[in-house]
């Protein structure tokens, strides 16, 4: 049975690389038991030299690279919009996230120096996708332009904070796609196909990973495969400190999270609020915040303090926090008008109640 496990809010930003035992972990299959002696990497497709690579070949023949990014699966914070109205899949808090420095080789330079993969071909065969085909008959695609660039830092990766692959998190090879959403970055890779169409089956052409409009129900009359699949995903925080339900004493109440944004976009500001958005506090941003706003991939830790004023002393308080990238998109108001059938996206306002002790 697949295994499905989120980070506590406790241990979320205990470190900003989040230890390996403690990452999420999103399972569309049981995981495949891989012998690295006997892994076998096919590269082929329309544009491409078809060649077969070892786990010794990838690491000696091409130049090891090192990316720090955070995965987010695109149902992390589901919870809030099943409050809204049920929707389909694992309700999710905001634990679907996790931070890993990758160790691996470019994608790219798999695909251009060992099977002749060019500008002019990719044009000339209408490629418009690179698929991933992982051991556990999981396939996910990315676009062509995001696998190509030289700076989108795609990997093949073999480790993960300096050790080897855990198994359940990809041994011996996975793709890490920094910035695009957790389904795309397949584990287990041992099959990459340039192609004209993007990957097959339900959880890329399927229901799963594609946003409805909130007046969408069932997927009755819809031509799903037409529907654009997720890749980059919106701007994200929320709050880690203090718990739902707990007390707060202090004329100040201080306030922890993180932000993140797809796409490479970097987090300018966070902002906090304990009146329902008509005051607001500019939280101090921490690690992460010195990443290039335009190959952000790693997530920003932040902390506000933010004073009780008199007429909330002693009384329940809602604290709220946005944050904005280097987009200056920032982040919907309410849940409400976000609402999907799958349950995606949910990146509104964050909210935690706490009680404020005035004694």
């Amino acid at each position: 049975k697949p295994c499905n496990a989120e980070v506590p809010c406790e241990l979320m930003m205990d470190n900003w690389l989040t230890p390996n035992p403690v990452w999420f972990i999103r399972h569309h299959h049981p995981v495949p038991i891989v012998d690295p002696c006997k892994y076998r990497l096919t590269i082929e497709g329309e544009g491409a030299k078809q060649v077969t690579l070892t786990l010794e070949d990838i690491k000696s023949r091409f130049l090891k690279r090192e990316v720090v990014t955070t995965i987010q699966c695109g149902g992390n914070r589901r919870s809030e919009l099943d409050k809204i109205e049920k929707t389909s899949g694992i309700p999710w808090g905001a634990g679907a996230m996790s931070n890993a420095k990758w160790g691996g080789v470019y994608l790219r330079e798999v695909l251009m120096h060992c099977a002749d993969v060019n500008f002019e071909g990719i044009e000339w065969n209408g490629v418009k996708h690179v698929v991933c085909y992982g051991a556990d008959d999981m396939q996910a695609s990315i676009p062509i332009e995001k696998a190509l660039s030289p700076f989108g830092d795609v990997l093949l990766a073999y480790e993960m904070n300096g050790e080897p692959l855990p198994a359940e998190h990809g041994s011996p090879v996975r793709l890490i796609a920094p910035g695009v959403v957790g389904v795309r970055n397949v584990k287990w890779v041992d099959r990459v196909r340039t192609s004209r169409e993007e990957a097959e089956g339900p959880w890329q052409r399927g229901i799963a990973y594609k946003g409805f409009s909130p007046m969408q129900k069932d997927c009755s009359g819809v031509d799903v495969e037409k529907i654009l699949s997720m890749q980059e995903m919106p701007v994200q925080s929320a709050i880690m400190s203090p718990k739902e339900g707990s007390t707060v004493e202090l004329d100040d109440i201080e306030v922890k999270g993180w932000a993140w944004s797809g796409g490479g976009r970097g987090i300018v500001r966070v902002d906090v609020s304990i009146d329902e958005g008509r005051t607001w506090t500019t939280a101090e941003l921490g690690e992460g915040s010195t990443q290039n706003p335009t190959r952000a991939w790693a997530w920003t830790f932040w902390e506000a303090s933010v004073p009780v004023p008199d007429d909330l002393r002693g009384k329940e308080v809602q604290i709220l926090c946005r944050a904005t990238d280097s987009s200056y998109s920032t982040q919907p108001e309410r849940a409400a008008p976000i609402w999907n059938l799958r349950g995606l996206n949910c990146n509104c306002w964050h909210r935690v109640k706490v009680q404020h002790s005035d004694e």
